[in-house]
């Protein structure tokens, strides 16, 4: 076995490990693995797949800022270059949205060809699953505000691979119009419908769940500012309290059960509640069907 294959195994390995407890924002809820293999396919069909630093780094590209892992430990596993390029695809997540958006894009030229071309791969997959499987909450017009963005972001950019930029602006008027409603997009040749989350879980009863990913112990005060922000949007919710296993570790969590048909302010409530107990995400469950919802999307 070639040490190269090795190498990537090792990366895969590593990467899957670090994102064990991740999945994609949108409804579909993928497994976060899926995305990292997705922009190292991309990487290496645009480079003929034979810089194995480059695929390492597309694999790892998010695990300083989804996990928080130090650079050095980066560059003692995988080497000086493979942690430049991930540090370089890497946003300050202190700062606020806004701040970080425009100064991704005005980095970007600044960035060197390698960083540059995992992160239009980054883009063209992010694009994608966005028109297929959005995160909850996000409208036509969100949707096509984020394309602007990414539009941006690549032309920025551009110079680092012909063949990643001709794929991402031919995903971005696929993205278009499939986002207009022209025509369904198409990804690998498979037409995808769009899915909205009003029709998928547009049921009677939703199940909202509190996590607790900071395993704070819960007090009664907790629980009373939990029915409040439920008041906010709902007639009436029953609040439990409950025990639940996450990243191998039992915490108390907190429940409601709320009967409604606007999933738009069960989302809502859900990232309420994400910034008012400072959460990672809060679950939303309909009819044995389960998402999460973020305060801050991915973008």
């Amino acid at each position: 076995m070639s040490q190269d294959i090795l190498t990537l195994s090792r990366a895969l390995s590593f990467a899957a490990e670090t994102h064990r407890n991740q999945r994609r924002k949108g409804a579909a809820q993928e497994p976060y693995i899926n995305h990292l293999i997705e922009v190292m396919e991309l990487v290496a069909r645009a480079t003929g797949g034979e810089d194995t630093e480059l695929l390492v780094a597309a694999l790892l590209h998010d695990v300083i800022e989804d996990a928080k892992l130090p650079a050095e430990e980066i560059e003692a596993e995988f080497g000086t270059r493979v942690a430049r390029m991930v540090v370089e695809n890497t946003d300050d997540m202190r700062l606020p949205k806004p701040k970080r958006r425009a100064e991704r894009i005005a980095g970007m030229p600044h960035k060197l060809a390698d960083s540059r071309t995992i992160k239009m791969a980054d883009v063209i997959s992010n694009l994608r699953s966005v028109v297929i499987s959005a995160p909850a909450g996000w409208d036509v017009e969100r949707k096509l505000g984020y394309l602007n963005a990414c539009r941006r972001l690549v032309d920025a950019g551009r110079g680092a691979n012909a063949e990643l930029e001709a794929l991402f602006d031919e995903t971005a008027a696929e993205a278009e119009a499939a986002l207009r409603g022209d025509v369904p997009m198409n990804v690998e040749g498979r037409a995808e419908a769009l899915r909205h989350l009003e029709v998928e879980i547009g049921q009677k009863v939703h199940l909202v769940y509190l996590p607790n990913t900071q395993m704070r112990w819960l007090t009664g005060a907790d629980i009373q500012k939990f029915a409040q922000e439920a008041d906010i949007f709902f007639p009436s919710a029953a609040i439990h309290e409950a025990h639940a296993t996450f990243d191998g570790k039992l915490r108390k969590i907190l429940l409601a059960r709320i009967r409604t048909g606007d999933s738009d302010a069960v989302v809502a409530f859900g990232q309420r509640l994400c910034r008012a107990f400072e959460q990672e995400f809060v679950g939303i469950e309909v009819g044995g069907r389960y998402i999460r919802v973020y305060v801050d999307d991915t973008d």
